[in-house]
């Protein structure tokens, strides 16, 4: 079985922050989000994985290199093939240009800014027990109206419609799905939603229309679609306390810490007090300051004097008497999710 990471879109919401790096590098929790699908598609034993480019290509290539080296509890990489997609005409249409990559094989299909908890293999261990041309994962929200929405019963899908007006369930269709090669004979079968795009929603529903079995399969544990800062802030804390590597390997002077607390290599960290979850990377100088719960700080920053709570700071960044929660700040910049 090969992987499949959707990863093309530069992230235009999120600008500025996308003015310097697309969407699939930006950090959170010290990571890029592209990292945590890849982490998944690992730790489930799964080494071939193509990620789907657009003009981010070679920022990606140079970033990522072809293989994904081993970590987060895996003991082996992975190799990494990228897909060109040359026009943005839709999330379907990425799936469509991974066919002779796929090369007739099942595959798992992952966004590169989807981010959840839950690991892959007990849904590929139900998959192996399933006749079903495909497995999408549904997840039970108050508001299902911005996303794919199911019509389920005893598991299998009856009927999907993309962003409805009115929904007819609550159960929206979340980017982890398991798929045969019958996708790329319903993509051929959709038409343009009504943004202009190529919606993997309406191939799903082709695939039922056909008369194709589709089984849904309840997600558990958190689900982020990091869409806009809101989301970004939003999944900050869950992610970092679920995948952050809460390691001391730099220094510790005068300070308090409780809870996980992380300090990469070559940081020194002084009369400071920490309430973790709180990660701070390498190469950083943290004086005087009241950090945490839920904050993040990435390589080669200077903080000094400040009080944070829930907030992200970007690699290289120097802070002074800063005190703020729900913020990302980089350079001179500060973001927040009003």
């Amino acid at each position: 079985m090969k992987g499949v990471i959707l990863a093309a879109g530069r992230g235009t919401r999120l600008r500025p922050l996308t003015d310097k790096r697309s969407k699939p590098l930006i950090p959170l929790a010290n990571r890029p989000l592209i990292s945590y699908p890849l982490h998944k598609l690992i730790e489930a034993g799964i080494t071939e994985i193509g990620i789907v480019v657009g003009e981010n290509e070679e920022e990606l290539r140079s970033t990522l290199g072809c293989t994904a080296e081993p970590g987060a509890g895996t003991s082996f990489a992975a190799d990494l093939h990228y897909i060109k997609q040359d026009q943005p005409l839709g999330l379907a249409h990425a799936v469509k240009c991974a066919e002779a990559f796929c090369a007739g094989e099942e595959f798992v299909l992952l966004f590169c800014d989807n981010l959840f908890a839950e690991p892959l293999k007990p849904a590929l261990a139900e998959w192996r027990k399933l006749d079903a041309a495909a497995l999408v994962h549904t997840y039970e929200m108050a508001e299902p109206r911005a996303s794919g929405v199911a019509v389920v019963e005893d598991g299998w899908v009856l009927e999907l419609e993309e962003k409805p007006e009115r929904p007819k369930s609550n159960l929206a269709v979340v980017g982890i799905d398991i798929l045969t090669p019958a996708m790329f004979e319903a993509i051929p079968h959709i038409k343009p939603s009504a943004r202009g795009e190529l919606e993997i929603t309406d191939a799903l529903a082709v695939l039922v229309k056909m008369g194709k079995r589709v089984r849904a399969r309840p997600l558990s544990g958190f689900w982020f679609d990091t869409g806009t800062f809101a989301d970004l802030i939003a999944a900050h804390g869950p992610v970092l306390e679920h995948f952050g590597d809460f390691q001391i390997k730099g220094l510790i002077e005068g300070a308090e810490t409780e809870g996980k607390v992380g300090v990469g290599e070559g940081s020194v960290v002084r009369g400071s007090t920490i309430a973790g979850p709180v990660l701070i990377g390498s190469g950083c100088r943290v004086t005087d300051c009241t950090l945490g719960p839920y904050v993040s700080v990435g390589d080669d920053c200077s903080l000094s004097g400040c009080k944070l709570k829930d907030c992200q700071v970007y690699p290289g960044t120097a802070l002074s008497g800063a005190q703020d929660s729900g913020a990302i700040f980089e350079g001179r910049m500060r973001v927040d999710g009003g």
